[in-house]
């Protein structure tokens, strides 16, 4: 038979439950009072950044490129333009990499203990990636992407290193007769750096169209026709090496181009996604999985089918967080693609450079001038708003992609 509590013992327990209730309380003022702290700080930082980058806040920063000369017009056009270019490539090599490591990690456990200790060998190592400071990735970037260890070659100042695998089209550069006047003759050996013209030849125009190339030799009559002299090159002429880059040019070693800036992005968030889509896998209900298989589907259906539409909204949440730090990173830019922000446009092709808005900022707030300053804390608010559009617009992607497989 039950026994009846001792007047102490009610009390004992009474003073327990008042006690536990107070610390529940004075925990959750704890959190309450860090939460308003953190978000007090933040509003701070919003508000002076705000208030010393506002004014500069003009069509001209949306639309400009930095300049040294025009410090009151300097803008982050070409910042805005490379950061969503290398975020792309980013994006492009590590979403799909990350959530299929993932799906291989918590789908295909092996069942050999050989295996089994590889798995967990991985799963270890990506753990720890995870806390590696970026600028490591920015060492290891440089080394794999843009020196690929000097396998195709030790890149050279103002020489086109490695192989070049296609969008290239190498001319000598020729004076005609006609005073400013430039026509491009066809390289056939590209070891040899210029040519003497002593003969007539094939060559193309600006606009490169094809041409009939003649030689004039001084001493005799000078062509008088304005057309005759923009095709004809006085004999002995000297034609330097230059190079015509399609928009998909690409070589190797990948040297300082925005791919090497997007493969090493890649490299600092792909442990964020592997993590975040294993936890994502793991949410999915095994009753899912056992309904799957108990119907006769295969592993790789039942994850097609029934693990991956579940775990979606998971992902894409981790891939979301996972962008937002790439967009805002500076240190692997800055090992990588160095810190030039001359830069007046968007990139041309494949192999060449770009400048990111965390690479302009750090610039900017750096220097001297006060105007550099504002333009500093401007290009700080225009980067918060870029990555909020981003974010907003994955979150609605996700929220849609939830609703078609619910």
């Amino acid at each position: 038979m039950p026994t009846a509590l001792t007047n102490q013992d009610a009390q004992y327990l009474t003073n327990n439950a008042i006690r536990r209730k107070r610390m529940s309380r004075w925990f959750y003022g704890l959190c309450v009072a860090i939460a308003f702290v953190s978000v007090l700080i933040l509003v701070v930082l919003l508000a002076a950044i705000w208030t010393q980058g506002q004014s500069r806040l003009t069509t001209d920063l949306l639309t400009r490129a930095h300049s040294e000369l025009e410090i009151e017009r300097s803008g982050m056009w070409p910042s805005i333009i490379g950061s969503l270019i290398v975020c792309f490539v980013c994006a492009l090599a590590a979403l799909p990499l990350g959530i299929a490591t993932a799906v291989f990690l918590e789908e295909f456990k092996p069942t050999s203990k050989p295996l089994r200790f590889v798995h967990g060998f991985i799963q270890l190592n990506i753990a720890n990636l995870a806390g590696v400071p970026s600028i490591v990735y920015g060492l290891l970037g440089l080394t794999v992407f843009v020196y690929m260890f000097n396998i195709f070659g030790q890149i050279k100042v103002n020489e086109s290193p490695g192989w070049e695998i296609m969008g290239a089209e190498h001319y000598y550069q020729v004076m005609t007769l006609q005073p400013g006047h430039v026509v491009f003759v066809p390289q056939e050996d590209s070891s040899v750096p210029e040519i003497e013209i002593t003969e007539p030849t094939i060559g193309v125009d600006n606009k490169g169209k094809q041409l009939e190339l003649a030689v004039w030799e001084p001493g005799t009559p000078r062509p008088k026709d304005e057309a005759t002299k923009r095709r004809t090159i006085e004999k002995g002429a000297i034609g330097g090496t230059i190079t015509r880059r399609s928009w998909y040019y690409f070589r190797l070693p990948l040297d300082k181009s925005f791919l090497s800036g997007g493969l090493t992005l890649a490299l600092v968030i792909l442990p964020i996604i592997i993590i975040a889509s294993q936890e994502a896998l793991r949410a999915v209900s095994p009753s899912l999985r056992e309904a799957s298989m108990g119907i006769g589907a295969t592993t790789w259906q039942t994850v097609r089918h029934v693990c991956l539409p579940a775990a979606v909204p998971g992902i894409m949440t981790g891939a979301i967080l996972a962008m937002g730090r790439a967009i805002g990173e500076a240190a692997p830019i800055l090992v990588v693609l160095g810190a030039n922000v001359m830069k007046s446009g968007a990139p041309e092709h494949l192999m060449d450079n770009a400048v990111t808005m965390p690479v302009l900022i750090f610039n900017w707030a750096g220097r001297q001038q006060i105007e550099f300053q504002e333009l500093a804390a401007a290009a700080i608010i225009v980067l918060l708003v870029v990555l909020l559009i981003l974010n907003s617009t994955a979150i609605i992607i996700r929220q849609k992609v939830q609703k078609a497989h619910t």
